[in-house]
């Protein structure tokens, strides 16, 4: 064993061994997160024997600290991916939401599967934590959609990196019937399909006659649902006309009478996120909403990839990236590819790691073993 793993070991242990007899309470959280920072820092990674201790004597020492102190330590711990499953498990199900919450809205550990099971087990409060999850599959979405409260399904639906169902989405169309601030954040979305904007469109014109009708509400709020309503309208009008043209700029592009660039030109000026996911997706062969989830909240570098593979020019890449990073509230600053490393990756290696994608991800479709990375 190299010198600087066995220093590191042996501090890691000595520190573990003071944790697990220390009495005092504020030196017993000073220690833990002493513990945690050579735990997660080590330039090497744990045994399985020493993930064991730390997960077993962490927990031990958690369930003796005082109540303010316990969320420290959660938010220590929450974007680490070397915490022990076991260890973050235990804090995302504490029934307090100041520990539970940094995990669930943000930790790398937690499988599909783990959201899915914490999600059906958890309160209101756990619902919403996890609809804040950078990126959120449909399974998961299903259930909150299910389980949560009309606040959780506003967090999930105004959440970019959020994937539906079409049945989830057609649930939050149920749920939305008496929530204007529901509405409209499904009506901000840009990946409701044809089904979900007809459904919408309609009870939006059903309560527009319902309340013309009854006659309850006084000027003041009659004015502000109309002003709300009318938006709703007017922004699943603006999505009807986007599907129409981008199905045009797609057949146009196979019928060989439009190149790819040239089509995706007017979408990247009109900031349509979605409707070039809708492209790519089409040419790649990929599921629309998967693509829309890269484009949203994904790794950049599978975009790069699927740009090259598409060979679709460094300036639409270039647009693509800036938009991505306003609609993240300009989260991804500095984050960019240089157009000499873009055009170095030869197209048909591109195009092979897209194909590699698509096997992965049909094999994934499997039923995935307990705790499957």
């Amino acid at each position: 064993m190299p010198a600087t793993s066995a220093h590191e070991t042996h501090a890691f242990i000595e520190q573990l061994g003071r944790l697990g007899i220390e009495k005092d309470s504020e030196k017993r959280l000073a220690l833990l997160r002493g513990v945690a920072d050579l735990y997660l820092s080590r330039t090497v990674s744990p045994t399985l024997a020493e993930e064991y201790l730390f997960s077993e004597i962490a927990n031990a020492v958690m369930r003796k600290l005082q109540p303010h102190q316990r969320p420290q330590v959660s938010a220590v711990l929450s974007d680490s991916e070397r915490v022990p499953h076991s260890l973050v498990m235990a804090l995302a199900s504490d029934a307090d939401i100041a520990v539970a919450s940094p995990i669930l809205s943000r930790s790398p550990v937690l499988t599909e599967g783990d959201i899915v099971a914490l999600a059906q087990a958890s309160s209101d409060e756990h619902l919403q934590a996890i609809a804040t999850r950078p990126t959120l599959t449909a399974r998961v979405t299903d259930v909150l959609i299910d389980r949560g409260s009309n606040t959780v399904l506003r967090t999930v639906s105004g959440n970019a990196g959020a994937e539906f169902s079409e049945k989830g989405m057609l649930n939050l169309v149920t749920r939305a019937r008496d929530d204007d601030e529901l509405n409209l954040a499904l009506a901000d979305r840009g990946d409701l399909s044809p089904a979900v904007v007809d459904q919408l469109n309609a009870l939006i014109c059903a309560r527009v006659a319902t309340e013309a009708e009854g006659g309850e509400a006084s000027d003041a709020v009659a004015g502000l649902r109309a002003r709300a309503q009318a938006l709703i309208a007017e922004e699943l009008r603006k999505r009807k006309a986007n599907i129409s043209s981008t199905e045009r700029i797609i057949a146009a592009v196979e019928a060989g009478t439009m190149p790819l660039d040239d089509g995706l030109g007017p979408l990247l000026a009109g900031g349509r996120l979605l409707d070039v996911s809708q492209v790519l997706a089409h040419f790649l062969r990929f599921d629309r909403n998967f693509v829309f989830q890269q484009m949203a909240a994904g790794e950049i570098n599978t975009i790069v990839l699927a740009f090259r593979a598409l060979d679709i020019s460094y300036a639409h890449l270039e647009t693509t990236l800036a938009l991505r990073a306003r609609k993240r509230r300009g989260g991804e600053a500095g984050h960019s590819v240089s157009r000499q490393d873009y055009e170095a990756i030869n197209a048909a290696d591109a195009q092979r790691a897209m194909r590699f994608l698509k096997v992965r991800m049909t094999v994934g479709k499997a039923p995935p073993a307990e705790h499957a990375a």
